[in-house]
């Protein structure tokens, strides 16, 4: 049996009540539905991900640690008490933690907070702007609109908005930009989830006042909007007159981690995670995941050619567990006959060399089929696989005799 398209008909589009959407796997950048990706976006606070990014790279490098104090100036503490911004209050001359800082951010979505993090080692907007665009750059990102860390329109940020840029210039991206960098942050900054599934938590104002943060998604499990069958734990809201009821959620589906983006729903606050609920039912009801296991083959690509080594075909088996998704309907025990696998190497030549030690990872395992698509636009899903055995080199007149002959 035939796994079938996987590719969204239009009918199936018109399910999904929003400018742009899709879901996917998270691990392999596997697109089980998908709806205006490219269409550039306002996308508001959505843009805080890609900020935690940047501040968690800097942990990384030492220039910060969860720890670091960031004081709070007079431009940051009028910020944090207005009514029309996302906010906890932040006191003029008091210091917060980094963690603190981030954990705002990222759980009731405060601004003034966000953009206390942007100073932490001595940005500017512009300065720290830079640092969203190399991290955007380094994601996969590359027609995004940046313009502040928080996703608010340009003129909203007082004596911290840009010179020379519109006061209406605000954020955008396409909503594959924001499941790149969902999927990085997933992969990558491992706090973020334990921070994004956390539903209350209270905000140290100063040593005797406290605010209760209570997080934005409605999806996470007890909450109101919180699916049946997929546990949520992030990832973030973005809410603005520009970008309306968006929302990128993440959670785990029977062990397998998927990614939602709905951008401009359609509807009142609640319509962002209607849709998202929508996105993951066509996933529930109309696939099932299917595992590749880690040191399996596959029969259409077993080995891989090495001319400088001393045999010249090396066996190659599935480096990690690998989750593929495939129509409901389909045979199962034969699903992998219906794929089309090819073995790209790591290398620009696609020519790889000896010595080559086992259980090296030497490239990718491209499985195709018609539809199948995945987040860096290739027609396939990448399986990443490694050399069954060492391979050392051949010996020089072996090599000068491949070459004549």
């Amino acid at each position: 049996m035939n796994v079938g398209s996987m590719v969204t008909s239009v009918k199936a589009a018109t399910k999904i009540d929003a400018s742009a959407a899709l879901v996917m796997d998270a691990k392999t950048g596997q697109i089980i539905y998908q709806k205006n990706t490219d269409k550039v976006l306002p996308v508001a606070s959505i843009t805080k991900l890609l900020t935690v990014a940047v501040i968690e790279n800097e942990i990384k490098e030492n220039k910060l640690n969860w720890n670091s104090k960031v004081k709070i100036n007079k431009t940051l503490a009028k910020l944090s008490t207005s009514s029309e911004l996302s906010n906890v209050e932040l006191k003029k001359g008091s210091s917060y933690t980094v963690k603190n800082l981030v954990h705002a951010s990222l759980i009731s979505s405060a601004d003034a907070a966000t953009l206390a993090l942007t100073t932490a080692t001595g940005d500017t907007t512009a300065s720290f702007n830079k640092k969203l665009q190399a991290m955007a750059h380094k994601i996969g990102v590359k027609d995004a609109k940046i313009y502040n860390a928080v996703g608010l329109k340009n003129s909203d940020l007082g004596a911290l908005k840009l010179k020379n840029v519109s006061a209406k210039s605000e954020n955008e991206m396409s909503a594959s930009d924001v499941a790149k960098i969902a999927q990085y942050v997933v992969k990558h900054d491992s706090n973020v989830l334990q921070i994004t599934k956390i539903k209350t938590e209270t905000f140290k104002t100063t040593a005797t006042a406290s605010t209760v943060m209570n997080s934005l998604n409605q999806m996470l499990p007890g909450n109101t909007m919180a699916p049946k069958t997929v546990t949520m734990d992030g990832l973030k809201t973005g809410t603005s007159d520009a970008a309306g009821n968006s929302f990128v959620g993440t959670g785990t589906y029977k062990g397998h981690r998927l990614i939602t983006v709905v951008l401009h729903a359609n509807g009142d606050t609640d319509a962002r995670y209607t849709q998202t609920e929508n996105l993951l039912r066509m996933v529930v009801n109309g696939y099932n995941p299917v595992s590749l296991k880690k040191n399996a083959t596959v029969s259409q690509a077993k080995t891989v050619s090495i001319p400088n080594g001393k045999q010249t075909k090396l066996a190659v088996r599935v480096a990690e567990d690998t989750t593929i998704w495939v129509k409901k309907g389909t045979s199962l025990s034969s699903w992998k006959n219906t794929f089309k696998a090819k073995t790209s190497l790591q290398n620009k030549k696609h020519q790889l060399a000896a010595p080559v030690k086992a259980g090296q990872t030497v490239g990718n395992l491209q499985l195709s089929k018609d539809g199948v698509t995945s987040l860096s636009g290739n027609k396939s899903v990448a399986v990443p696989v490694k050399a069954h055995t060492a391979m050392n080199k051949a010996n020089i007149f072996v090599r000068m005799y491949r070459a004549i002959f």
